[in-house]
C-alpha cells in the first residue's frame, strides 16, 4: 500500500473511521487525529530522556522509554513507531559511550543534537501527530 493511501488504525477509540496516515506536501508522514492520551504519551516519551539527562538520572532514560513504549505500543502505530525510535536513540548512546576516544568525542556533538531533537520531537508529535526521526541515530530496531 502506498504511503499516501488511507489506512485504518485503532487510535480513534469508537469514533468514525479516519485516514490514519497523511503525507504532507513536505513529505512528512503525520497521523492528524490522535486521541489526547496518545499525544500525552508521545510528548512524555520524547521529553523523558531530556528530563533524565538534565536531572542526571541515567536509569530513568531506559525505564521511562521502555514503560511508555511497552505499555502503549499496541494502542497506536505511532506510539509503537516512536517508541522504537527512542529505543534506537538509547542504543546509539550506549554504542557511542562504550567506544573509547572516537565514540566519546562523537558524544560531545551527539548529546546536544539529541537533546534539542527531543524537544523538537515532542512538539512535532504533540501538535501535528508527526512521525519524528532523530538525526545521527543508528536504526537497530526497525
Amino acid at each position: 500500500m502506498a504511503m499516501n493511501e488511507s489506512r485504518q488504525d485503532g487510535d480513534s477509540q469508537g469514533e468514525a473511521p479516519h485516514p490514519s496516515y497523511v503525507v504532507d506536501p513536505s513529505g512528512k508522514i503525520r497521523q492528524p487525529s490522535l486521541c489526547g492520551v496518545a499525544k500525552a504519551v508521545l510528548v512524555g516519551s520524547h521529553l523523558w530522556p531530556f528530563i533524565g539527562a538534565v536531572t542526571g538520572t541515567f536509569p530513568l532514560l531506559w525505564i521511562g522509554v521502555i514503560l511508555f513504549w511497552g505499555i502503549m505500543k499496541d494502542e497506536s502505530k505511532i506510539i509503537d513507531d516512536q517508541g522504537r525510535e527512542l529505543m534506537n536513540v538509547m542504543l546509539t548512546f550506549v554504542v557511542l559511550a562504550v567506544i573509547p576516544i572516537i565514540g566519546w568525542l562523537a558524544l560531545l556533538v551527539w548529546i546536544p543534537v539529541t537533546l534539542i531533537s527531543a524537544i523538537r520531537g515532542a512538539i512535532a508529535t504533540g501538535r501535528r501527530g508527526e512521525y519524528f526521526r532523530y538525526p545521527m541515530t543508528i536504526r537497530f530496531i526497525t
